[in-house]
């Protein structure tokens, strides 16, 4: 009996293989692959499918309201993105904007964008296309808005693979523990080696995938120009702030408000002001053909290479690191100081 026993729990102990095991694991997998001292995280992968995805969608949904698809792609290619990534990179760089005086070579030269950054960069973008071209402001940000959330829903299994926006240590079932070093948790919370924190993550991908899934119900029922945008604008932050409460990620902070909180205000203002006007523009309501699918846009061959490069695009700006996991020189930005003060990160005074 006793050797049965001791069977059985050698069998217990044995490691795990196969898919199950890989998927239970999956968030430990940050680096895909190196070359030499290039280092390419999966996150970057995950980040150029989200791009692709979340500007094929767009582009989708501009074909449906009567725009040239190759035309809106090459405008996502050569101006939304490089708007969005340079206006995300900055407010990335701004919230360390004490380790900027400190040490500003390797504050400015390591990875990081902001997710609130990028949404105005791209409002950006659709003003001045919008301006310069013709083209409805209204249909563009409605398109943007019908997309973005499953851009996001994907882009957040990046995060998850690359351990940023963390959750809480929870005692829960659906807690994952982090254990590669190379993992951005792991890098700024060495202490959460080992330790259950809740996949916010996959809260908010889960919580993307529903917003998209009522957004595209909805197609069928829209009754004004800048609908999408409006309810984009106003219940991305209603997730976020329902998602604060099990996050844990170094944010940064002013009083008791995180940056996060501050830029979701924002959108919210921004959201109820596109509501205003597009009720008020009530006769502008381009029709939508719902005949063009989706297939038919990704498969156009004259916007084929401008989302091919979009993907590549997004790969190399979110999966290039070298030497080391969250770097972009020779020492690894990971080892700078997590400065917890006003203005600066967070998180770390937020858990006593």
């Amino acid at each position: 009996m006793s050797g049965t026993t001791r069977h059985a729990s050698v069998e217990l102990e044995a490691p795990r293989t196969g898919l199950l095991a890989f998927l239970r694991d999956f968030h430990n997998k940050t680096i895909l692959f190196r070359a030499g001292d290039w280092i390419f995280v999966t996150y970057g992968m995950i980040a150029g499918l989200a791009f692709l995805v979340g500007v094929a969608t767009a582009t989708w949904y501009m074909g449906m309201v009567g725009a040239d698809t190759a035309q809106i792609a090459a405008f996502y290619l050569f101006f939304a993105i490089p708007s969005i990534l340079m206006v995300s990179r900055l407010t990335s760089i701004l919230l360390e904007w004490r380790e900027l005086f400190r040490k500003p070579l390797q504050t400015l030269l390591k990875p990081g964008y902001m997710l609130h950054g990028g949404i105005f960069g791209g409002m950006m973008a659709f003003a001045g296309y919008s301006l310069f071209n013709n083209i409805s402001l209204l249909a563009l940000l409605d398109a943007a808005g019908f997309c973005m959330p499953l851009g996001e829903a994907i882009a957040r299994l990046g995060c998850y693979v690359y351990g940023c926006c963390w959750g809480r240590p929870t005692e829960s079932r659906f807690g994952v523990a982090y254990t590669s070093p190379h993992s951005k948790v792991l890098r700024f919370r060495p202490e959460l080696q080992g330790v259950k924190i809740h996949p916010t993550q996959l809260y908010a991908l889960t919580a993307h995938l529903i917003q998209f899934t009522i957004f595209y119900a909805l197609l069928p029922v829209k009754v004004f120009d800048g609908m999408f945008a409006a309810l984009y604008l106003i219940t991305h932050p209603i997730i976020r702030f329902a998602l604060e409460r099990f996050r844990q990620d170094d944010r940064g902070q002013v009083g008791r408000w995180t940056h996060t909180n501050i830029y979701s205000l924002m959108m919210i203002a921004f959201g109820a002001l596109v509501l205003v006007f597009g009720l008020a523009s009530g006769a502008s309501n381009l029709p939508i053909n719902l005949q063009l699918r989706f297939v038919h846009v990704v498969a156009n061959p004259a916007s084929i290479a401008y989302f091919l490069f979009i993907f590549l695009a997004a790969c190399a700006a979110f999966g290039v690191h070298y030497k080391s996991v969250g770097s972009w020189l020779s020492k690894p930005s990971g080892g700078m100081k997590v400065d917890i003060t006003e203005m600066g990160m967070g998180a770390t005074d937020r858990d006593r």
